[in-house]
């Protein structure tokens, strides 16, 4: 006789009923939440720079490994200073005149120290077999050495900036060429918007002076009645207002005593009459002629009268 086999248990687990529109909202939010970014390697890299050099604006070109060196006058050879990793050239923010500014630098691998080097001129760069050779006044942030003369103050540093490039047919065979004519051009851009934003100013400056100059000169030209009306009451008097006004007042009283000039010779009984009949601004008219006395004629009727003498009685 067959064994008997047992009952199989039913373990399946119920169906959870559940609406269409909850389960399409809960979906999309884990779609959502588990979607990645999607971020460009341009955006990576300039993320990564920005959080070191906030002043970068946009990454021109890329060289996976680079190795910078410096260049010791005394021995004449090529050191290292300790910087080794990524090279960027960079284009930062407008400067204080307006113009463009670039820089390379090197994210370091082997410390805390990245190299940061303005590019500020075409004439400082030079491209050799070996390096890109830069020229700078000023030495680079994050830069040590421990050659004297590097650090002495007022001598030019010039740096050496090795870029790692694989034979052709590799994809990083021209990383070289690309980078170091990248950082020529930026320099030379750097020193030609520098020396234009240098004559716009200076030009501006031209223009200021000029301006106030005619505008001094306008003022200097501008009629005396227009200064004096606008100059404030309790203002001082200059001689020549002072003079001038006694100088008008004494004309005047010249004119009006030459009129009165003949009245004067009358007598004073005559002078006080047409004073006071005849307006002051009408002349008073002349005397009367005196008469004239013949004095010979009187002399021989007194000698005629004294030859005859008085009667006599016969």
């Amino acid at each position: 006789m067959a064994a008997r086999k047992g009952r199989r248990q039913n373990n399946h687990n119920p169906v959870n009923l559940t609406d269409n529109e909850s389960d399409v909202a809960c979906y999309t939010d884990m779609v959502q939440q588990l979607a990645p970014a999607l971020r460009s390697n341009e955006e990576l890299n300039l993320s990564v720079i920005r959080r070191h050099k906030p002043s970068v604006t946009n990454v021109l070109s890329l060289a996976h490994y680079s190795v910078i060196y410096i260049f010791n006058p005394t021995s004449s050879q090529w050191e290292k200073n300790g910087v080794e990793g990524s090279l960027f050239v960079c284009q930062e923010t407008l400067g204080e005149l307006g113009e463009h500014r670039y820089t390379a630098f090197v994210l370091n691998r082997r410390g805390m120290n990245n190299f940061d080097l303005p590019l500020t001129d075409g004439e400082n760069v030079e491209i050799t077999e070996d390096f890109v050779i830069i020229k700078a006044d000023e030495p680079a942030e994050g830069v040590t050495s421990t050659s004297a003369i590097a650090e002495t103050q007022g001598i030019p540093r010039i740096y050496g900036i090795w870029i790692y490039c694989e034979p052709p047919p590799n994809s990083s065979a021209d990383n070289r060429t690309v980078n170091a004519k990248m950082i020529e051009d930026c320099a030379a851009h750097a020193g030609y918007s520098m020396q234009v934003a240098r004559e716009k100013v200076e030009s501006m400056r031209q223009s200021s002076l000029h301006a106030a100059a005619a505008a001094a000169a306008t003022i200097q030209a501008a009629p005396l009645e227009e200064i004096q009306a606008s100059e404030p009451m309790g203002r001082q008097i200059s001689l020549k207002d002072l003079f001038g006004q006694q100088r008008a007042q004494d004309d005047g009283w010249t004119v009006r005593a030459h009129h009165l000039a003949p009245a004067q010779q009358g007598p004073p009984q005559q002078q006080h009459t047409y004073g006071g009949m005849m307006p002051q601004h009408i002349p008073a008219p002349p005397p009367p002629p005196q008469p004239q006395i013949d004095v010979l004629g009187d002399l021989f009727r007194r000698a005629g009268l004294a030859s005859q003498g008085p009667p006599t009685g016969q």
